[in-house]
């Protein structure tokens, strides 16, 4: 799963595989999404990796956000 967190505008954008999943004003909020769905290609047994993409227009590949507890637990 290639999750995508990038700022755009004026909001955090969040995409799964291409697919925009939500629009954030605040980047802490965007990475909470990031973590579901981390936790999501955990329970699905898919590799996951993130790219993020900062206001300065700078790009950067990255591990995927540690999944919320109680998601992460099986």
């Amino acid at each position: 799963m290639q999750i995508l967190v990038a700022w755009r505008v004026n909001k955090w954008v969040v995409s799964r595989d291409t697919v925009e999943v939500g629009a954030y004003a605040y980047r802490t909020h965007a990475m909470d999404m990031a973590k579901r769905l981390h936790a999501e290609a955990i329970a699905l047994g898919i590799e996951c990796y993130m790219l993020l993409r900062e206001k300065d227009g700078g790009w950067e590949e990255r591990r995927c956000p540690s999944p919320p507890r109680a998601e992460s637990r099986g």
